[in-house]
């Protein structure tokens, strides 16, 4: 398991537990989330878009997709977005 510098998982407490069924450890990470408030302003998604896109043209990176994901927890597979969902894009 790799978890770069610049992960959002970078900072989580990581655990180990071994499945003796199995004979492996399996390991998690858990998020911190973020402990400030945010201020953001409402994106209607249209066909076509994505969240990289999104976040490039709203955060000037599309590194930062996971920022958008943050602020919309309700949203449960980034991938197939309806058109004219309302998004909170935080402010950069």
């Amino acid at each position: 398991m790799a978890i770069y510098l610049d992960s959002r998982y970078a900072d989580g407490p990581v655990f180990k537990a071994w499945d003796a069924r199995k004979n492996e450890y399996h390991i998690t990470v858990f998020r911190q989330w973020p402990s400030y408030s945010s201020s953001f302003f409402i994106y209607e998604w249209v066909q076509g878009d994505r969240l990289d896109n999104v976040s490039n043209k709203f955060l000037g990176s599309p590194d930062y997709w996971w920022q958008i994901l943050d602020v919309n927890p309700e949203i449960n597979d980034p991938v197939n977005i309806a058109p004219g969902t309302k998004l909170r894009v935080p402010n950069a």
